[in-house]
């Protein structure tokens, strides 16, 4: 962040000692970041080092646990799905009573009706291990209906906006309404009337390819009976 142009953005964060905090906003928004955030400082600061904020009170925690999205590899033999899987087992299997958690965008590797049932489960279960958490995710319909029900102790944090509609990576209470895929699509120039355009633009090029390969391409075999 110190390397880009614009200065890195603080964020206040009040969380309590066994809360799980579920995170919601649009892509780009800074959700990822602001987990990488959490855990480098509890790090740092267990590890008897400065944390980058201005000033914190964080509490000693007896493990960590972090899965964040990452790009396949050649040698895995799950899928995404299966592979987050297996990590959610881990987590059970390894994070001590009263430790962090720190999960980013929990079952997005799958169709949202299981990956709910999944992250809903998740959610009930983890609270016996007494751990401060933080999940983000985009079923922004489960997180709007967990806030309703409170099924256990869970506060929310969502992307604020600005007036712009831009997210401003500041984080306030409450779920996001959207995700604005389609804001993104639109900044990156991922729009119907956009790859038109990109398209018309190649025609020529695209027109001239279809035309090479119908030259190269090997006549019919002729065949007779006799």
């Amino acid at each position: 962040l110190l390397l880009e142009s614009a200065a890195p953005v603080p964020c206040d964060i009040d969380h309590g000692s066994h809360a799980i905090s579920v995170i919601t906003g649009p892509n780009s928004g800074g959700k990822t970041r602001l987990l990488q955030a959490v855990g480098l400082s509890q790090l740092l600061a267990q590890a008897g080092l400065f944390v980058p904020a201005r000033a914190a009170r964080l509490s000693i925690r007896s493990g960590m646990f972090v899965s964040l999205v990452q790009q396949a590899e050649a040698d895995q033999s799950e899928g995404r799905l299966g592979t987050e899987l297996l990590r959610i087992r881990k987590l059970f299997e390894c994070l001590p009573r009263g430790g962090l958690a720190v999960l980013d965008e929990l079952c997005s590797g799958t169709n949202p009706t299981e990956g709910e049932e999944i992250f809903e489960l998740l959610i009930e279960l983890l609270g016996e291990l007494s751990p401060a958490a933080f999940i983000s995710t985009h079923f922004l319909g489960l997180a709007a209906r967990l806030e309703r029900e409170r099924p256990v102790e869970l506060t929310f944090l969502q992307v604020e906006l600005g007036a712009n509609g831009k997210a401003t990576y500041r984080f306030t209470p409450g779920v996001a309404k959207t995700s604005l895929a389609l804001g993104v699509a639109e900044r990156l120039g991922v729009t119907r009337q956009s790859l038109r355009a990109l398209l018309e633009s190649r025609r020529a090029e695209l027109q001239a390819t279809t035309s090479a390969e119908r030259d190269s391409a090997p006549s019919e075999p002729t065949w007779a009976s006799t």
